[in-house]
């Protein structure tokens, strides 16, 4: 009997094994398949909530999308780490010229009003004394050569006449301190110097003798340098010149500036 339950118990117990052993390790697989998926779980998890790549796209100067880094800071190499150092200047240059250019627009604006302030203001200010006299000459010629009795003076006698009547503008308007806007200024050339200006130009016909002559009086009354003429011609001159002058000056004397 006890020969019988040895022999059984020698054929049970390896059986029992195996199956024991067969169970345990079915049982292992279920357990790590299952492990396998809560990993997996768990990482979709993880990527729902952080993104994969912490560097995002942007977009350039140009308005073009520029790609990620594809590497991190505290992953990076010598050489990443320097392309990135690169990057990050070239950016900031970016947005520095964006801010000059800026100030460049500003600076032109400024610069377009300041240029209109400065035409407004010499097209309104008043003529210097070599302009207002230049300006005075100019018309009154305008004046004589559009008048038929003018006529008989040449062109040089014009300009001497032109002349010597600028010289008594500018001596009147100096004694009277006066400041003319355009139009006071051309009405008092219009009403008052083209007589002056016929009687010097029949002085001239009586005091010069010859074209040469003609050119030395122009030249005088340009430069007002009494040097240029000869005794006999400067004393001839002033005989016949005088009398215009009073003739003027009487004129002149009631003259009222508009208010």
């Amino acid at each position: 009997m006890s020969t019988k339950k040895n022999i059984v118990l020698l054929i049970a117990i390896p059986v029992i094994l195996i199956a024991l052993g067969g169970g345990g390790f079915v049982m292992y697989n279920q357990m790590q398949g299952q492990h396998a998926e809560n990993l997996k779980d768990l990482e979709k998890f993880g990527f729902t909530v952080l993104p994969s790549n912490t560097h995002s796209e942007s977009v350039g100067e140009l308005g073009a999308k520029q790609l990620p880094s594809t590497f991190h800071e505290s992953k990076a190499t010598p050489t990443q780490k320097v392309i990135k150092g690169l990057m990050d200047d070239n950016e900031q240059l970016i947005e520095e010229q964006r801010e000059l250019r800026a100030e460049i627009e500003t600076l032109k604006a400024e610069i377009a009003s300041l240029e209109n302030y400065k035409s407004l203001n010499e097209h309104f200010a008043p003529l210097s004394l070599a302009e207002e006299i230049t300006a005075v000459e100019r018309q009154l010629k305008k004046l004589l050569l559009d008048m038929p009795d003018a006529r008989r003076f040449s062109n040089l006698k014009v300009e001497a006449m032109s002349a010597a009547a600028g010289h008594e503008y500018k001596k009147f308007i100096g004694a009277k301190s006066l400041i003319l806007s355009t139009s006071e200024r051309e009405a008092l050339v219009r009403d008052y110097l083209p007589e002056f200006a016929f009687c010097v130009g029949d002085g001239i016909d009586i005091a010069a003798n010859s074209p040469r002559e003609e050119r030395l009086i122009t030249t005088f009354f340009r430069q007002q340098d009494s040097s240029i003429l000869p005794n006999n011609l400067r004393s001839d001159l002033d005989t016949v010149v005088k009398p215009c002058q009073t003739a003027l000056y009487e004129r002149l004397s009631n003259y009222d500036k508009p208010i």
